[in-house]
């Protein structure tokens, strides 16, 4: 990058100025116009700003690395595209975050531990109310900072109740390595949620999933079942891995009843409140980042839409035949 790259960092009434190459700090006042002010971290070069980071409801989404050590059949990112300059842009960041706009931070990738030791400069540093959700396939340890600390929580995909069919989804042979450190950080004070996304080639394993977790991982905080999300690879294996909802939301249903029975926390996350029974929408949260988040013209009769986390915008295609034709 050029020696004038800038990046913008959001406070509440002013904002901050940096110099990637330098690390200098010029301090300046937040536009009184709304569309103008500063409110998620951005990048400037060549007179133009680029978005870097988002926040969103006062939570961070800090992307660490698109750097990954497995290959997962539905991963919606873009891996191994890293800038030169990520590691410098990282420390940057981490040195100039102002707190008091964020209530909460969420590190993602790629595999977010391949970049501990960013996120436990913020552990250490960050305000003891700042809550942190980290994004992780838990093939690698944490740290004792990590570990540690209450105010964590990290969040790791167990997409299959047996080793080959979860190998297969993630492209590795990690499996027994990832419970074996489900097992280790159960010993601390972190908070664990277990991942489970769902496609053609694990939904018919739904309750016995439930009934792996209980039996083996009952410690875990929660268990979210996820709707896939169709970009990147997900997108490149759609025809192997999409199927309707209404195909497996009766097997779902009964994932959620029966965790919630045995007293583990379970929610839906990614997928439209009509599809399911009412005794069950309890379940279900919007969790689709409201710029990712898209309704078809059906909805907008919907007595339910204000509270409904509508879909990923990179899905409408498939819901237009399944929502709108009813």
């Amino acid at each position: 990058m050029r020696d004038d790259t800038m990046l913008l960092i959001p406070g509440k009434k002013k904002y901050k100025s940096v110099s990637l190459e330098t690390g200098d700090v010029i301090v300046f006042h937040q536009p009184k116009v709304g569309s103008e002010k500063i409110n998620d971290i951005l990048l400037e070069e060549n007179g133009k700003r680029h978005l870097l980071f988002r926040i969103e409801n006062r939570e961070l989404t800090f992307f660490l690395t698109s750097k990954c050590n497995q290959r997962c059949i539905m991963c919606p990112q873009k891996l191994d595209i890293d800038s030169p300059d990520n590691d410098l842009i990282l420390q940057r960041v981490i040195d100039n975050l102002d707190y008091d706009v964020l209530d909460g931070i969420c590190f993602t990738g790629g595999e977010s531990l391949l970049k501990m030791k960013f996120i436990e400069q913020v552990v250490q540093n960050a305000p003891e109310r700042i809550f942190i959700t980290i994004l992780t396939n838990g093939t690698i340890m944490p740290s004792e900072v990590i570990l540690k600390s209450s105010r964590c929580k990290l969040c790791v995909p167990v997409y299959a109740p047996y080793d080959e069919l979860h190998n297969v989804m993630t492209g590795s042979s990690a499996f027994y390595k990832v419970i074996e450190n489900l097992m280790k950080i159960s010993q601390y004070e972190t908070l664990i949620e277990l991942r489970f996304v769902m496609t053609k080639l694990n939904v018919s394993c739904l309750e016995e999933y439930a009934r792996f977790v209980w039996r083996n991982l009952p410690f875990v905080q929660d268990v979210a079942f996820m709707g896939m999300e169709l970009t990147a690879e997900a997108h490149k294996n759609k025809d192997e891995l999409w199927i309707n909802p209404k195909e497996y939301v009766p097997a779902l249903q009964k994932a959620v009843a029966y965790l919630d029975l045995c007293g583990v926390t379970a929610w839906i996350y990614n997928l439209p409140l009509c599809l399911f029974d009412e005794p069950y929408r309890k379940f279900v949260v919007k969790s689709i980042s409201p710029w990712k988040v898209r309704y078809l013209p059906k909805c907008a009769e919907c007595r339910m839409k204000s509270d409904c986390g509508g879909m990923f915008f990179s899905d409408l295609k498939e819901f237009w035949e399944i929502i709108q034709n009813e």
